[in-house]
């Protein structure tokens, strides 16, 4: 493998992860998890610092194996019950007392949520505290959701990373920035097979989150099941209706996990389930799911770290049916022009759709972005093409996304700050009603 593509491959492999449960509210009880076992003891307060969007967009999805929602309760979660050292998968020893003491603990007014809304820097930022009967631990996740930075106990860093809060949500310097789609399309066609054999963990995993939501096993809005009832026999809504099952159980938090991808499990989700589904319909070869997911998760990666790893964008539509378009176009016998097509094609509809926070009816979102970019494949492989150089479109396709990446990282700080700051009154006049 050249150079150039054994880096591209590393990525891929890094940024295709397991993560059990919505990776916001599981990276809470990660960093209180993490803060806890620095110090020890018996926990009696936990406060968190986060930024703007984990603090606004994580409190209304299912925390696996509980039924409650919240930070404060996955901020106790973690610092009572969690495993640091499993990372994502940090609650997956948490049993049915575990979660009537972490309840309890989050409504005793010792877990104190901060979120970061005077700051116009837009990115993941984690710093919490927790104290027990042995004194303080505190840790410091910036960027992704598990990198943690800093590290003490009573004032003694056990982890001590330099790090610029800035500079580090600053995605031009990480080495997908440099890549381009005809990269992503060389290394997915002319890599051995035996390479992408570790995406089958990824069929695996998520198409079992579809098939919970449509057997009745994992009880959802029942997005996914009308979906299918209405249109499994079209093969673009049979592909919305199992890209929204997938999205349903994990948004409840059932206790399966997701292969996610660029931290995020719903984006993995939507990257993936729709060409299951197409492939499926029309009886694709194992390598060419293979070739094809694999297509599919590098652009999304590569439109994720345009757009921003935390974006105003909701990364679900704006990133993964990027993924979906091109990835469509390879199961479809297109190449690289087509694939060209595609994109443009999907983001004239998709341009600016913002995230609103994770919650369960993400599932249309993600539906919705199948739909869009199978439909996009389509018209490409019959010719019909989005005009160059016209509105939010380049001359090509890469242009494209980095106009797009530009305007959510800049054009949509503004905005999305506003709806941080509703969101947040909304959540606290909630709590207030509920007391």
């Amino acid at each position: 493998m050249e150079g150039k593509y054994k880096e591209l491959y590393a990525i891929l492999r890094k940024e295709v992860t397991p993560a059990l449960g919505c990776t916001g509210p599981t990276a809470v009880s990660y960093v209180a998890a993490e803060a806890a076992e620095a110090i020890g003891g018996k926990v009696s307060k936990i406060e968190i610092k986060v930024d703007r969007h984990i603090g606004t967009k994580n409190s209304d999805v299912g925390i696996p194996g509980t039924s409650v929602v919240g930070l404060k309760m996955a901020a106790a979660l973690g610092a009572l019950a969690g495993d640091a050292k499993a990372g994502l998968n940090v609650l997956h020893k948490v049993t049915e007392q575990d979660e009537k003491a972490a309840y309890a603990f989050s409504k005793s007014g010792n877990v104190i949520v901060i979120p970061d809304l005077e700051t116009d820097i837009l990115g993941l930022y984690m710093d919490f505290t927790v104290t027990t009967d042995q004194g303080v631990g505190r840790a410091i996740v910036v960027k992704t959701h598990t990198n943690l930075v800093y590290r003490e106990a009573n004032g003694v860093k056990q982890v001590d990373i330099p790090f610029d809060r800035v500079a580090s949500m600053n995605e031009t310097k990480d080495a997908m920035a440099h890549y381009k789609i005809e990269e992503f399309y060389d290394l997915a066609v002319h890599i051995p097979i035996e390479d992408l054999e570790f995406i089958h963990e990824a069929i695996t995993m998520n198409k079992a989150l579809a098939e919970a939501c449509l057997s009745g096993k994992a009880k959802g809005a029942g997005f996914g099941v009308s979906m299918m009832k209405h249109g499994k026999d079209n093969m673009i809504t049979k592909a919305k209706a199992l890209t929204a099952a997938g999205s349903e159980t994990r948004m409840i938090g059932y206790p399966l996990p997701a292969m996610s991808c660029a931290t995020s499990g719903n984006v993995g989700i939507t990257a993936t389930l729709p060409l299951i589904s197409m492939a499926e319909d029309m009886n694709s070869t194992d390598e060419q799911l293979l070739r094809a997911l694999a297509m599919s998760l590098l652009m999304t990666i590569c439109v994720k770290n345009r757009i921003g790893r935390v974006s105003s964008m909701c990364a679900c539509v704006t990133a993964a049916s990027q993924g979906i378009a091109a990835g469509a176009v390879m199961l479809l016998g297109g190449g690289l022009s087509e694939i060209d097509t595609a994109i443009n094609n999907t983001i004239i509809n998709i341009f600016g759709v913002v995230c609103d926070g994770a919650r369960l009816a993400c599932a249309l979102k993600l539906a919705s972005a199948a739909g869009i970019a199978i439909e996009s494949a389509l018209l490409a492989m019959d010719g019909a093409a989005t005009p160059l150089n016209e509105g939010v479109i380049g001359s090509n396709a890469d242009m494209s996304l980095n106009f797009m990446g530009e305007f959510a990282q800049k054009g949509m700080a503004g905005s999305d700050l506003s709806l941080c700051k509703a969101l947040f009154e909304k959540q606290q006049a909630l709590e207030e009603c509920s007391d």
